[in-house]
């Protein structure tokens, strides 16, 4: 006899990143931290209001990182664009994903409400970020590494 087990379908964590290299290393990072939740990787902005305009309520993402450099857009423009929406849309957390040291893309995310961390990223800035944002409680993240 066969049991069933109901299986909880988690929502994604969305990275806008283009850089195969960034996109890899922030993958890895997440899954050495724990994280269950499944990454749905985008390449533009455009394709990232596409998605996000797209999704059901119940389907978008737990947190939205985002690279700031990406084609066609300035990634930041997407935060902008995120926050002109109406709920549920604007309430989606984000964490810019800044070139180190890049003063005015760190100043353009704080204006824009949201937490920046300098590339490459490391894990204690990840940690810490994601758990400033309240995100043990909506992902499922491995606990005791918070």
């Amino acid at each position: 006899m066969r049991s069933r087990i109901a299986l909880t379908v988690l929502p994604p964590f969305l990275l806008l990143e283009d850089s195969y290299t960034d996109v890899q290393s922030i993958t890895a990072l997440l899954k050495r931290i724990g994280m269950v939740n499944a990454v749905r990787v985008i390449g533009s902005v455009a394709e990232a209001q596409r998605y996000l305009t797209d999704c059901p309520p119940s389907r978008l993402p737990v947190i939205v990182f985002i690279g700031a450099q990406v084609r066609g857009m300035h990634g930041l423009e997407l935060l902008a664009w995120m926050r002109q929406q109406s709920e549920p849309i604007a309430g989606v957390a984000a964490i810019a994903l800044i070139d180190h040291a890049d003063a005015p893309e760190e100043l353009q995310a704080a204006q824009l409400g949201v937490a920046s961390i300098a590339k490459p990223v490391e894990m204690r800035a990840l940690i810490a970020t994601m758990k400033g944002l309240g995100l043990a409680e909506r992902a499922r993240i491995d606990v005791a590494t918070l």
